[in-house]
């Protein structure tokens, strides 16, 4: 059988591979009118079980290869950095009152029926499994919202201001959730550990995240008018790990450190090699061209596809797929806002990618999933992003048409 060997003479090949399948994913998801994040997933997937084709073991490598794992953990630093960079903690406190319920809701709802699924179809599994398991439904995904009300020009209607507000305050709160979670898992105990990481999540979120608020702009024109060129990438380095670190040291998880970082840097400018001066959003992206898609056709090989060989293990990811979808659509019941349209808002926030993948990741990695459980909760990521934006455009469209129509006479 052909096998590529895992030592490090082939480090760059494999990387090689990664990236032009990605790139091949992502183009094919495009031109579906899929966002291309689910196309490098599926790429994932797909040569992560080759084998079943084929009985060939060459892409085996995606799942032996260590330093993958850590090109993977560093493109999730780089992702949950993208994040903090495009999280604007004071629009977010303007949102209004829709967009607070919305994304309250939104993670609510998802965190209960995820938790009652692993309740009644894993009835033996230990309760920091199922506490992963509800957490993993709660997020939500920015760029597949973004994509469809910008193609749509509808960025600005309320239904947009909420949905993207709503996407927003949901991403914080479930990344204190995870805090949460990650901090009962590695204790072990869940009502003493709840307290403690509760306590431990809210003050490191409500700290870091006063000192980004109040003195990220200070922060980031000392980094950018006092600092040599030089240092100014690893300044922002050191600050990244840093806080990565710190949120580790504090029981919670690395992406959290990351996510707050982000958060810190947003005013941090550089200049190009033109000596065009860019925002760090920009840099980051470099970075992120390699090491996000290396993470995202990581996930989706380390699915199992046989693991769905067993009837129990399809009905956990029916089960997980559908409190994922009617648990997102309960936020149409939180819009206090007359004449806007409840169940496109609903519908914009099923999709999950980003922070939900790095959330089943985290538990895989912790032990806490197992390989049938994290390819379920994969599986229901690539499903509900590959149909929200197709329900979504019909709803705006049609909510559009109806709105544009010219009065009966």
């Amino acid at each position: 059988m052909l096998k590529m060997p895992t030592d490090s003479t082939n480090i760059l090949f494999a990387i090689a591979i990664i990236l032009a399948t990605a790139k091949i994913g992502e183009i094919v998801a495009k031109k579906l009118g899929d966002p291309g994040i689910t196309g490098e997933l599926i790429t994932g997937i797909f040569l992560g079980n080759f084998w079943l084709l084929s009985g060939g073991e060459f892409f085996d490598f995606l799942r032996e290869m260590d330093i993958l794992k850590l090109f993977a953990e560093l493109g999730a630093i780089v992702l949950l950095v993208k994040v903090g960079l495009h999280t604007d903690l004071r629009a977010l406190m303007r949102v209004g009152i829709s967009s607070f319920l919305v994304a309250v809701g939104g993670v609510f709802a998802p965190l209960v029926l995820g938790f009652l699924v692993g309740l009644v179809l894993l009835p033996e599994a230990p309760i920091a499994t199922k506490l992963f398991l509800a957490v993993s439904l709660c997020a939500t995904s920015m760029a597949v919202k973004l994509r469809v009300l910008d193609e749509l020009k509808m960025l600005e209607t309320t239904e947009g201001r909420i949905i993207i507000g709503a996407a927003m305050a949901d991403d914080v709160i479930t990344l204190m959730l995870l805090g949460m979670v990650s901090g009962i898992a590695v204790k072990g105990e869940v009502y003493q550990g709840l307290v403690v990481t509760l306590v431990v999540s809210v003050l490191f979120f409500l700290v870091v995240g006063a000192v980004g608020l109040k003195y990220n702009l200070l922060f980031g024109d000392f980094v950018t008018k006092k600092l040599a060129e030089s240092l100014k990438i690893p300044v922002i380095i050191i600050v990244c790990l840093g806080l990565a670190l710190l949120a580790e040291s504090v029981g919670l998880n690395t992406v959290l450190g990351a996510f707050v970082a982000g958060l810190l840097l947003q005013k941090v400018r550089l200049r190009d090699f033109e000596y065009k001066e860019q925002g760090l959003e920009w840099f980051v992206g470099v970075a992120g061209w390699t090491l996000i898609p290396i993470f995202f056709v990581k996930v989706g090989a380390e699915v199992h596809v046989e693991c769905f060989f067993d009837m129990k293990i399809v009905m956990v990811g029916l089960g997980i797929t559908v409190a994922a979808v009617l648990g997102k659509l309960f936020c149409s019941v939180c819009v206090v806002e007359k004449g806007v349209n409840r169940l496109a808002i609903g519908v914009a926030m099923i999709p999950r990618l980003e922070v939900g993948l790095i959330t089943a990741t985290i538990g895989k990695n912790m032990g806490v999933l197992n390989d049938a459980l994290y390819s379920s909760i994969v599986v229901m990521v690539v499903l509900t992003s590959l149909a929200s934006p197709y329900l979504l455009k019909t709803l705006l469209l049609r909510r559009k048409s109806l709105t544009t129509q010219p009065a009966p006479l």
